[in-house]
């Protein structure tokens, strides 16, 4: 061997320690963890079968009394691992409350961007925590919770540029890192814009902001937590555009259609957003920042305790039929949840059977079938029965989650306040002795209202009881009974857009709603009909993201009022489907 290959044999040996483990002990048992990220090659995905597990990861949880969760090493601050061999950061410390809300152990195991999913899929690991963003090419390999993270892929211009949305970068030129998720997101952005821009790829993200600086390129896309943590000290140059280039939530990936781990999940996820924990975790890795929950939603009888594995049932179910099928073949869906109203029913209900037929039927135009009521007075029921493929109009309970699974949300509503629109009212500290209207039977409402008022240390004179929704303007108007009315949303609405501008609905300085309860409706369908679920899930993401969603929901819902969606990013044909509303 001569003596240069001898050098270059030393120096590739010496490479190779250095990136394998960085000198870090490994634990005993296990391999030396990789700290720096791998370089990304291309992969051939392994032959899947959609197979049923055998028992629920639950089973296996409670029998041996700890969680083995999949964790990034080097994604700082959701996973790192620091100077002293430890986990730590936000998705570690989630990781930690779950085990400790469950009452296990916990068993971290590495994880990395290229493993991470096959871990789960193996069945070599329980939980993937670690900043996975939910991809709809993964839905078909894995199962996911409700996510937990709001993460984005964002646009960062130079401070100084005048581009406010997307639209503003036509005919510029945009940086991505290669190999990243902003490369999806970049190819999501010239897909659904009608405008062209260049690309241009760098091998780091160090390098794309220096290309930024020096006027090489106009902008540059990744993702939010990152970019924002690389900036941190020349923030002062650079500034994010408004509208984000693309969602990616952040959820916890488990085994394919096991419905009972995934419910066991989502229920303490609920349970530690409900008792402030994941604000607590939020604030501790994000230099105090709020947890940014406003597309996490709880359901109905949460309860107050934490959740056990014991509690839940430790088989993998099927169900009773899988609807997909029947929806290729018959081309018929079974829609329970559209009333048949009386003639004298009030307006709220009206408008409301109203937005849920309409939506309904323009998910069925996008899957092309037909929609066949079934009528009953229990829908989720109904569903659960075999009876009905969808249910719609359901609010989401954990009372009925052994029976059906929910969608996520598609309408909001709840109590709020309406008032005169000249009223010097902003909020229930301003009600001091003022007599406030409320419906007979919405039970519970006056209590609330006292208890709320008497934290912002105000004493509400008395309540007048409107006996009919529609008399709500009148009471206030022309009888003058009450200062102000606080009801359901839906039946406000009808109230306000009835008194020509003399009333309205209370909003925040910032013109945001106010609301003193939420509720949700969302749809029930048959319990781990996974395929069907996602089906419904990517319809609602897609009429959301084209804006047909809103003028649907409109009778009950103001614009400006209308939650946050989120969005699985991936593309808008599922199982022979166009999702996307263009026929062709």
């Amino acid at each position: 061997m001569t003596k240069s290959r001898l050098w270059l044999g030393l120096l590739l040996l010496l490479l190779v320690s250095l990136s394998g483990g960085l000198l870090t002990a490994a634990p005993s048992g296990q391999t030396a963890p990789t700290l720096v990220p791998p370089t990304l090659v291309p992969t051939t995905p392994p032959n899947f079968i959609d197979a049923l597990p055998s028992e629920s990861g639950v089973a296996r949880i409670a029998r041996e009394g700890n969680v083995r969760v999949g964790i990034l090493y080097n994604e700082p601050p959701f996973g790192e691992l620091n100077v002293r061999g430890e986990q730590t950061g936000f998705d570690a410390d989630l990781a930690r409350s779950i085990a400790d809300a469950w009452g296990v152990t916990i068993e971290f195991v590495q994880a990395t961007r290229q493993t991470g999913i096959e871990l789960v899929a193996n069945g070599d690991i329980d939980l993937l925590i670690a900043a996975q963003p939910h991809l709809r090419e993964l839905d078909n390999r894995v199962e996911f919770s409700q996510s937990y993270y709001p993460s984005t892929q964002v646009l960062l211009v130079r401070n100084g540029d005048g581009a406010t949305v997307l639209g503003h970068m036509a005919d510029r030129k945009i940086g991505i890192v290669m190999g990243t998720r902003g490369e999806l997101a970049v190819a999501d952005w010239e897909m659904r814009s009608d405008y062209t821009f260049s690309v241009t790829r760098y091998p780091t993200l160090d390098r794309a902001l220096a290309a930024l600086m020096t006027n090489e390129i106009d902008g540059v896309v990744d993702n939010y937590v990152r970019v924002q943590r690389t900036i941190r000290f020349q923030a002062e140059n650079f500034r994010f555009v408004d509208e984000p280039v693309l969602s990616e939530p952040y959820a916890i990936a488990l085994q394919r259609q096991d419905v009972n781990l995934r419910n066991l999940v989502n229920r303490t996820l609920q349970y530690l957003y409900a008792n402030g924990r994941l604000n607590e975790l939020h604030q501790a890795y994000f230099e105090g920042a709020v947890y940014p929950g406003s597309t996490f939603v709880t359901w109905t009888n949460i309860g107050d305790e934490a959740p056990k594995p014991a509690n839940f049932a430790a088989d993998v179910p099927f169900p009773r039929q899988y609807v997909v099928p029947n929806l290729q073949s018959a081309r018929v869906v079974r829609v329970a949840g559209l009333r048949d109203l009386p003639a004298d029913a009030p307006e709220s209900q009206r408008r409301l059977d109203g937005v849920n037929r309409a939506l309904i039927n323009a998910m069925a135009m996008r899957w092309n079938v037909t929609v066949q009521p079934v009528p009953g007075d229990d829908p989720a029921q109904l569903v659960a029965d075999g009876q009905a493929d969808i249910a719609i109009g359901v609010t989401p309970d954990w009372n009925a989650a052994d029976r059906v699974d929910f969608s996520s949300y598609y309408l909001l509503h709840g109590l709020r306040m309406m008032l005169r629109s000249d009223a010097q009212i902003g909020g229930l500290g301003d009600l001091r002795g003022q007599i406030v209207g409320v419906f007979q039977d919405e039970s519970g409402v006056s209590q609330l209202v006292t208890q709320l008022a008497a934290d912002q240390r105000a004493v509400v004179d008395d309540f007048f009881i409107i006996l009919r929704e529609q008399d709500a303007a009148y009471t206030m108007l022309v009888d003058n009974n009450a200062r102000v009315v606080i009801g359901d949303s839906l039946r406000l609405m009808p109230n306000v857009e009835g008194s020509d501008g003399a009333l309205q609905l209370l909003t925040d300085a910032d013109g945001r709603a106010v609301w003193y309860s939420r509720q949700y409706f969302g749809m029930a369908v048959p319990r781990n009909d996974i395929d069907f679920r996602l089906l419904v899930e990517y319809t609602l993401q897609e009429m959301a993201r084209d804006g047909s969603l809103l003028p649907i929901l409109q009778p009950v819902m103001y614009p400006q009022d209308a939650p946050l969606f989120e969005y699985y990013p991936g593309p808008t044909q599922y199982l022979g489907f166009n999702l996307s509303g263009l026929q062709g």
